[in-house]
């Protein structure tokens, strides 16, 4: 069943909400099934190929993150030391501080608000996560952020 990724989770998703170490590759969000579900993620929807991903990216005092923030996507699993790189990384945010969260949302600027995966999708079973990460030098706000996956390139599903 497609359903939104978003930071404030679902009755089938958890997510955290974390705030970023300046000028490192550092989590913002994490997402992780709830017991006995899996989530998939789709590289390719709407005919083209990447994860649309929107957001709105605030620090404190409710400016956008600076343009040259980066962003990437991450999986995690208990067996890793560490996190794996698991899609391109965006180099700057324009797209998301430019277009407004519905304007993101739009076919005719869908486009810019790709990012890519390394792979022809990602599945993340319930003792696993799939994680935001940003390298910014300016903490993110999450009462004035927000960030979320387009639906279409979401599956939640029971476990096999």
């Amino acid at each position: 069943m497609s359903e939104s990724l978003t930071n404030l989770g679902s009755a089938k998703v958890d997510a955290t909400e974390e705030t970023n170490i300046p000028d490192t590759d550092s989590t913002i969000l994490t997402w992780s099934p709830v017991d006995g579900l899996v989530i998939e993620i789709d590289n390719h929807v709407y005919g083209g190929s990447g994860v649309p991903i929107y957001a709105e990216l605030k620090d404190a005092d409710g400016n956008d993150l600076p343009r040259d923030t980066e962003v990437i996507l991450r999986w995690d699993t208990p067996s890793r030391d560490q996190p794996m790189i698991v899609s391109e990384r965006l180099s700057n945010i324009r797209q998301y501080r430019t277009l407004s969260l519905k304007e993101q949302q739009n076919e005719e600027y869908r486009e810019q608000t790709r990012t890519e995966l390394k792979s022809d999708g990602l599945i993340v079973l319930d003792f696993e996560e799939v994680q935001v990460a940003i390298n910014s030098s300016t903490q993110i706000d999450w009462d004035n952020s927000r960030l979320e996956i387009d639906r279409k390139a979401v599956t939640v599903r029971a476990e096999d």
